[in-house]
């Protein structure tokens, strides 16, 4: 069913059982803070090393289901991309794909291990690449999501990311299926861009 350049495969987690949902079947929620806190382990983040950029490429296959990303009007293969990881407990929990362009540093693709989800993992990573982009003098960061990427677009809006540009249809005209169905069984179709500007 999925395209190169669809919808996700089955990736998400409940946060209140754990068990693992469909990305179609997904639905957002409103939540308050009454929820337990738990103990986590420590999050290290690094730049990817030989040893596991396989692991770290596999995440991002079983994320995106596929290898190549529509962003700012092009698709990107991930295998040609620099990568930063996190690790909990020795294990790879997250990894983030990421390009110099003109426009400044641009996060091609972010995963998360279902395992570690909303355990802070891509707060970790983002923060790694913007403290990157301040050592570089690179002044923003960008990064492009889907029209139907509510959660994408919750967690870069909390992390003081805006939205510059909705370009209608700049999903679906790389895609081979006209009916591509994304989160919550919304249709994909439109690129939204974000940036934030680094100080």
């Amino acid at each position: 069913m999925n395209s190169p350049y669809g919808a996700k495969p089955a990736v998400l987690r409940c946060s209140r059982c754990g068990t693992f949902v469909d990305w179609a079947e997904a639905r957002a929620q409103v939540v308050c803070e009454c929820k337990p806190r738990i103990e986590l382990p420590p999050v290290l983040v690094r730049e990817t090393a030989d040893a596991d950029r396989a692991m770290a490429l596999e995440l991002f296959d079983s994320d995106f289901g596929r290898s190549g990303l529509v962003a700012f009007g092009q698709v990107i293969e991930l295998d040609a991309a620099p990568i930063v990881v996190a690790e909990m407990n020795g294990e790879l929990a997250g990894a983030l794909a990421y390009r110099l362009v003109d426009a400044g540093l641009h996060i091609v693709a972010l995963a998360t291990d279902p395992m570690w989800q909303r355990s802070g993992v891509g707060g970790y990573l983002i923060a790694e690449v913007e403290l990157m982009a301040r050592r570089l003098k690179i002044p923003r960061v960008v990064v492009s999501t889907t029209n139907d990427n509510l959660p994408s677009l919750y967690f870069y809006q909390r992390r003081g990311y805006h939205i510059t540009e909705w370009v209608r249809d700049g999903v679906s005209k790389h895609a081979r299926s006209t009916s591509l169905v994304g989160f919550g069984g919304i249709p994909i179709r439109d690129e939204v861009r974000l940036e934030k500007i680094i100080a």
